[in-house]
């Protein structure tokens, strides 16, 4: 693990948040924020957000790895990645480091996959990911801002 990333990892377990992306230069971003919502948050602004950076983050899924390759993170480290992340990141020749792989990324009641894994399963380009996460991210704040009250 490159020296970029071991800081970050540290940091992430250190301040207890979600995520730390850091780039080259700049000081890190550190986010408590769920799911892919800190990268996508900065890739909105700048496509090329991680470019010369790391990300550290609690989970990293096929989503999240797409989305730091679209980036141009050069190395990602997940407290949790699943196998399909694996792979993605060996494809595009990404660094990576893990505590513990998964078949899959849990929804969060636990009863299947996540909605914004499931949307990338068949998707291998990552700004084509970018396109169908937001989709994803938008037909799902639907749902819940349409759900009834309890």
């Amino acid at each position: 693990m490159n020296d970029r990333l071991e800081q970050a990892v540290a940091l992430l377990k250190e301040k207890q948040v979600s995520c730390v992306i850091w780039i080259d230069g700049k000081e890190p971003i550190l986010s408590d924020e769920i799911g892919i919502k800190p990268l996508m948050k900065e890739l909105r602004k700048e496509r090329h957000a991680f470019e010369h950076g790391v990300i550290a983050d609690k989970v990293i899924g096929k989503a999240a790895a797409l989305m730091a390759i679209l980036g141009g993170a050069k190395a990602v480290y997940g407290q949790v990645l699943s196998e399909s992340a694996e792979k993605i990141l060996q494809i595009y020749g990404i660094e990576y480091a893990y505590e513990e792989k998964v078949p899959y990324i849990e929804n969060r009641t636990k009863t299947g996959q996540c909605p914004l894994e499931e949307s990338v399963v068949s998707v291998d380009d990552p700004e084509k990911a970018f396109e169908v996460l937001e989709e994803t991210i938008a037909g799902l704040m639907r749902k819940d801002f349409q759900r009834p009250a309890k």
